[in-house]
């Protein structure tokens, strides 16, 4: 019996082929979904980010202060996303869209609020963030992380700017220090050169004595004689010593003067500095942590089913039209069909009765039965049944188009939508492959049609017409096949009774 059962097998050349390709569907579902989500961290480079600086350049301890311009050059360098540096306008439409998945604005007060942290009323420097979660639900979760390292950049550039303050004023302080030191010595200086002048005074003093007797000696009561001349010239050399004296004297004094002033001056801007700097708890809480966060998500997500919703729907959808694609044969008509169109009639009326119990099923167990909020129930219907419409119509159209060979690679599609679809992670996170597939697959726009059903709100038109051409073009393929075989005659041998 095994020889005769490898005999048959063999004698057909086609089912061979299709044994391996059915041993194939394991290995070509593990390397298409993993390949497409691997190492997905590593790609967190290129998630889309727009950053609006609105931050006004401030002066501070003759400094100019540009934090925002700062963050925007060191965003440019890095490597953390993939930063654009657009207006509001654009962020906020590039949110929307999908386009961006983040949003980080720095507020015209940044750098202004980065010079009090040490006044005596100290104000946050607040960065604001935005998110759609109802977006990408996993993708929320993972920028997180980014927005941890934009802090630090800011906290480590705020901080460089405090120490050079303080090390500024330190040095200031450390001069008027030197310069009284120097009018100290200058003192020292003026002291002596008083000291010498109060000597020269004095011998001039003297010798002003010694000419005074001898003028009033050699003149008693007649005529100016030699000695009188000595002496007169003797008074005006102590005359010119005394004037000399004074000089150094106020010489002296100048010197003491400037220098006191000079070391003064310093040591006051020094002491006013350090007094301006505070130092109570809340400065020191600001400075250590000089940076808050304020993160808006214009899509809040309230739980993990909640996000994983649109996707998890979709893939069953999917399940149950394969499901009845085994199941009923929507290709053998019951009896000889007089029309294509009767023929095409007959079979899908039975599909779009299945499509309207998988769309009211799944409807009920979604709102009833887990509780899932929307943001139009209307939305969510309409997606559950043109979505059912859509598998049921690729399946179909792989099946009767291609035969086995169209079963196996409905298996195949399967595993092309969920690594391609955008369903888990956005397509920046995934293969090259997969992000030149993704606009291709119709699962692709029943999860975005899903995503605006129940958390983004907004128009789901474009995803609804993009989903009714893929159903129109593989039903018109269906249909001519109907139409080919009801004229060919070729269902003859397909009629059940």
């Amino acid at each position: 019996m095994i020889r005769a059962e490898w005999k048959k097998l063999f004698k057909n050349k086609t089912l061979p082929l299709v044994l391996v390709a059915i041993a194939l569907i394991l290995t070509i579902y593990c390397w298409l979904y993993l390949s497409s989500l691997w190492n997905t961290y590593s790609k967190v480079t290129d998630i889309p980010v727009a950053v609006v600086n609105h931050d006004v350049d401030q002066h501070y301890q003759g400094k100019t202060i540009q934090i925002g311009h700062n963050l925007v050059a060191s965003l440019k360098t890095s490597k953390t996303m993939d930063y654009h540096f657009v207006k509001a306008s654009t962020a906020h439409r590039g949110l929307a869209s999908g386009r961006y998945y983040l949003i980080v604005t720095v507020p015209k007060n940044f750098s202004q609020n980065a010079t009090t942290l040490l006044s005596k009323h100290p104000q946050s420097m607040r960065l604001y963030y935005r998110i759609s979660s109802g977006r990408n639900f996993v993708i929320s979760k993972m920028i997180t992380g980014a927005t941890t390292a934009i802090e630090h950049q800011v906290g480590l550039k705020v901080t460089q700017m405090y120490v050079g303050v303080l090390l500024r004023t330190v040095h200031q302080t450390a001069n008027g220090f030197g310069v009284a030191g120097t009018g100290d010595q200058r003192l020292v200086n003026g002291l002596n050169q008083v000291q010498t002048a109060t000597q020269k005074l004095a011998t001039g003093q003297a010798r002003l004595t010694a000419g005074m007797n001898k003028i009033s000696f050699a003149v008693p009561n007649g005529p100016v004689t030699g000695q009188l001349k000595q002496g007169l010239n003797q008074l005006g050399q102590v005359s010119a010593g005394l004037a000399a004296g004074q000089t150094v004297v106020n010489t002296g004094l100048s010197q003491l003067a400037q220098g006191g002033a000079q070391g003064a001056h310093r040591l006051l801007a020094g002491q006013q500095r350090l007094l301006a700097l505070n130092d109570s708890t809340k400065n020191i809480d600001r400075l250590a942590q000089p940076v808050q966060s304020t993160l808006t998500d214009d899509s809040p997500v309230p739980n993990n089913g909640t996000g994983m919703s649109p996707f998890a729907v979709a893939i069953g959808l999917f399940v149950g039209a394969l499901a009845m694609g085994t199941m009923f044969d929507a290709c053998t008509p019951v009896t000889r069909p007089k029309s294509a169109i009767n023929w095409w009639l007959a079979k899908f009326s039975v599909i779009g009765v299945v499509c309207g119990l998988q769309t009211g099923f799944l409807g009920i167990a979604l709102k009833m039965g887990l509780g899932l909020k929307t943001m139009s129930d209307a939305q969510l219907w309409l997606m559950l049944f043109v979505g059912s419409v859509l598998f049921l119509s690729v399946i179909y159209g792989f099946r009767l188009l291609l035969g086995n060979f169209g079963i196996w690679l409905t298996t195949v599609f399967l595993v092309l939508q969920l690594g391609s679809s955008g369903g888990i992670y956005p397509v920046q996170l995934t293969s090259n492959f997969a992000t030149v597939l993704n606009p291709f697959l119709p699962m692709t726009y029943l999860i975005d049609g899903l995503r605006h059903a129940i958390s983004l709100g907004g128009s789901i038109t474009t995803d609804l017409w993009t989903m009714t051409l893929f159903i129109v073009g593989v039903q018109l393929l269906i249909f001519g096949k109907f139409l080919l075989a009801t004229r060919q005659k070729t269902f003859e041998s397909l009629v059940t009774k």
